[in-house]
């Protein structure tokens, strides 16, 4: 027959004096480091999107400059025949 102990997980066993206020405070940190890689990954997300967006602006600014240099050029053959 087994006892009730061995039915327990070692978790669940009282923990030595001063053992648990160590424990309390590891489990608040790995908590707090969880919270914080979250947030992380969000903005992380987020500046990447923004990124994402920046590119594509530049590309667009890109192509209408492209555009204006080359009806510039091709009114400047004009401009000098008048």
């Amino acid at each position: 027959m087994t006892t009730s102990s061995e039915h327990t997980p070692p978790s669940d066993h009282a923990a030595p004096a001063g053992t648990s206020l160590q424990t309390d405070e590891a489990k608040a940190t790995v908590a707090e480091i969880k919270a914080e890689n979250v947030a992380l990954k969000q903005a992380d997300v987020a500046a990447e999107a923004q990124a994402e967006a920046v590119v594509e602006q530049a590309k667009q600014l890109t192509e209408v400059a492209d555009e204006v240099l080359e009806e510039l050029k091709d009114r400047e053959p004009r401009a000098g025949h008048r």
